[in-house]
């Protein structure tokens, strides 16, 4: 704008109301914009104490949408991504941030030393305790002779290489698990694949974290009997989640779930040793 002298002047909070959206520019036709929802800025948006009441209600408002979303993920297995599926989406947090935040704490505490699961390390020592070698130890020593190295220094750069190969292919055993719901399903879009793929590690994460608890205070060890309990909760998972996703009821949703079961497993073991050889590779190769 210009004033009488030529010069340029700039808009005041306190004109009256805005002629377009400062968000999208459309025409306004009310307090809020009818296409994005935003509201024009006043005088009233400045000042501490709308500031403190906005900054409580976001707080707030966050808190109360992960609980129910935890909540539901947990009691009702299904109804999140049937919920999405549907288009109520705001009562819940989206199934990507969801997935990312668990993923996010279940990597920081399995990257704690008292159980270092992305660790080499731990690896050798789990190797050996289950009865099946040094052969990875080995292979380790032998590389860092090649490099002029020592084996300590060789792990510690695997372990970087790994734990940020891990955090980069985060989403890839999410991908693999939809493809494997995509075969028994294939009527269906692969998005809606997608959303069912992210609620359930999202859930199986949460699972592992709980599982964190117990090898936190007994250390980590292959125990039988809590490998067993974690598969029968996933498949009590997919059993009651499936029919309200996809409609199965019955022994054609326990046959399905017994695959899925096992494609879980599968993902997962593969997910964990591809992460491992590439971040192999990449210490082998650039060290």
């Amino acid at each position: 704008m210009y004033g009488g002298s030529g010069q340029v002047t700039t808009p005041s909070l306190h004109q009256p109301t805005l002629e377009s959206c400062p968000e999208c520019e459309t025409v306004l036709a009310g307090k809020y914009c009818h296409e994005c929802g935003e509201k024009p800025p006043d005088a009233h948006d400045l000042t501490l104490r709308h500031f403190l009441h906005h900054g409580l209600h976001e707080l707030t408002h966050f808190d109360s949408k992960i609980f129910r979303t935890l909540k539901t993920l947990f009691l009702a297995p299904g109804v999140l991504t049937a919920d999405y599926l549907a288009g109520r989406k705001k009562r819940y947090v989206l199934p990507l941030r969801l997935f990312l935040v668990i993923f996010a704490l279940n990597f920081f505490l399995y990257t704690r030393p008292v159980v270092a699961f992305y660790s080499v390390h731990f690896l050798m020592n789990a190797s050996k305790a289950a009865g099946q070698g040094d052969a990875l130890e080995k292979q380790i020593e032998h590389a860092a002779q090649k490099k002029h190295t020592t084996k300590e220094a060789l792990i510690d750069t695997i372990n970087e290489h790994w734990q940020h190969d891990v955090s980069f292919f985060q989403l890839g055993d999410v991908f693999f698990f939809a493809i494997c719901l995509a075969m028994i399903n294939w009527h269906r879009y692969f998005v809606e694949h997608l959303i069912f793929s992210l609620h359930t590690f999202s859930f199986t994460l949460l699972i592992g974290c709980v599982s964190w608890l117990y090898y936190a205070r007994y250390g980590y060890h292959q125990n039988a009997i809590l490998i067993g309990i974690s598969l029968i909760i996933y498949l009590l998972y997919l059993f009651r989640a499936l029919p309200r996703v996809y409609g199965s009821t019955g022994w054609t949703a326990f046959l399905k779930c017994c695959f899925l079961v096992a494609c879980l497993v599968v993902t997962r073991s593969f997910f964990i040793m591809f992460t491992l050889m590439v971040a192999m590779a990449q210490t082998f190769r650039g060290h």
